[in-house]
């Protein structure tokens, strides 16, 4: 109780003190906090509401907002489709399995990002700030990753120095997680060894992306030291999915962010090349998990099948009734209530949701499913359409962002990563920076254009 406090102190008065002479010199901290910080780090407030960290940082950028009225001009979108999506998750909470639990996770799922969301784009005045929110981020990952090294070397997690009650355990005595089959993954401040994957995936492309930005002898520094720790850490969460994301996103790097990164990414591949080599272990250590996959009397098999097992639980359970195939079952009610799905020729009750996209179906409906998926990739196209638009080199930030993520949404089938983890907090950041930038570059090349022909004049 006391270290939450202390630490929820620290970010208020990191934040007061970072904005001020302006609001968004808070703007890196504010990210960095909400990147790094874990769930455990909460006061729960019995019958209400947990108050965690990453709230305490958002109610204090909002005050501070409110407060200093510093603000960038402009409209918001997907102001439409978040009004439509607010509601209609709160038609599906009014017919929940569980209204409370349902009520919670609306204002985690769905009020924080929104609100997130119009803060940042409001706030972040010139790139330069986007650059320093991005490096913060790829900051926040290096230093989980050095968490990681602990729980890697030392089997020791930073959890654990949080209270007990609020640890996440998988029924075991301490924070660190095992799996048969697998052996220890790391997981540092993230619920799952697989959310620390994905958020992992999402950041080495910006990490290396970054690398061509910034000039300062210790900020690049910085950025390879997180990097070399980010790929470590990728290997260690033992987790197929980031594995590919991160592969797949590299090779889309190369291709459409030209410049130095290509450069970059050709030295991380020899790296990579040359531990494989003198690391046998390693290579068949990711060879043996990839061939367990196809096994499927294998647990790592097994969790794959479980995939498709739980799709065809989640649309027969919302095919019962019609209200139910319209709102769902409510938000959060799977992980808590779960659900009887049939695997393996048994049928059991589940708790866990390996596929957010069954996720947002089972919890709102078709209806939701659909709301929610518009809502996530209309920023995915709004980057692609500003990549091929915008003039070289400002396009290929567009690219990194179409890239990063695309490879959250391809991650979101392989685990409940929206609601869950820190991870969903970093895809709103970049969502957030994706409407931003645009208009940030466009401003700059006109102020720049009518420059000359005032000079002229």
């Amino acid at each position: 109780m006391v270290l939450v406090l202390l630490i929820e102190l620290v970010v208020v008065i990191t934040l007061v003190v970072t904005s001020r002479r302006r609001l968004a010199d808070c703007l890196p901290a504010f990210c960095f906090f909400l990147v790094l910080m874990p769930y455990e780090s909460r006061l729960v407030i019995p019958g209400l509401f947990d108050l965690s960290t990453e709230r305490v940082a958002l109610l204090t950028l909002l005050v501070l907002f409110l407060v200093r009225g510093e603000r960038v001009g402009g409209s918001v979108p997907l102001k439409g489709l978040m009004f439509a999506h607010v509601s209609w998750v709160l038609c599906s909470t009014f017919y929940s399995l569980s209204v409370m639990t349902s009520t919670k996770q609306l204002i985690a799922q769905v009020l924080e990002y929104y609100l997130l969301y119009y803060l940042l784009i409001k706030i972040i005045p010139d790139q330069q700030t986007i650059r320093k929110i991005v490096y913060a981020m790829i900051l926040a990952m290096g230093l989980c990753c050095i968490f990681g090294l602990f729980e890697a070397y030392a089997s020791w997690s930073i959890l654990s120095i949080f209270p007990s009650n609020l640890w996440t355990t998988y029924d075991r005595a301490d924070p660190l997680y095992i799996e048969w089959g697998r052996g220890l993954r790391i997981r540092s401040t993230f619920p799952h060894p697989i959310l620390l994957g994905d958020a992992l995936a999402m950041c080495i492309p910006l990490a290396l992306y970054s690398l061509g930005v910034w000039k300062g002898r210790w900020h690049r520094l910085g950025l390879w030291l997180a990097i070399v720790l980010m790929c470590w850490g990728v290997y260690k969460t033992s987790s197929r999915g980031p594995w590919i994301a991160t592969g797949f996103s590299c090779v889309l790097l190369f291709f459409l962010v030209q410049g130095r990164t290509r450069k970059y990414l050709g030295t991380i591949g020899l790296i990579a090349l040359v531990v494989l080599l003198a690391r046998p272990g390693i290579r068949e250590t990711i060879v043996n998990i990839f061939q367990a996959t196809l096994d499927s009397s294998s647990p790592v098999g097994t969790s794959y099948e479980y995939r498709g097992a739980l799709w065809d639980a989640v649309t027969n359970a919302v095919g019962k009734e019609p209200l139910r195939f319209l709102l769902g079952y409510g938000l959060g009610t799977f992980r808590v209530l779960g659900l009887q799905i049939t695997f393996t020729h048994e049928t059991s009750r589940w708790y866990t949701c390996d596929n957010m996209w069954a996720g947002f179906l089972y919890e709102t409906g078709y209806v939701g499913l659909l709301l929610v998926g518009i809502l996530l990739f209309k920023p995915l196209l709004m980057t692609l359409r500003n990549f091929l638009s915008l003039p070289r080199p400002e396009k290929y930030f567009s690219g990194l962002l179409f890239i990063a993520l695309g490879a959250y949404y391809f991650l979101l089938l392989s685990v409940a990563g929206y609601g869950w983890g820190q991870q969903g907090f970093i895809a709103w950041i970049l969502i957030s920076l994706s409407v931003v930038y645009p208009r940030l570059v466009r401003r700059d090349r006109e102020v720049s254009s009518a420059v000359p022909a005032k000079v002229e004049a």
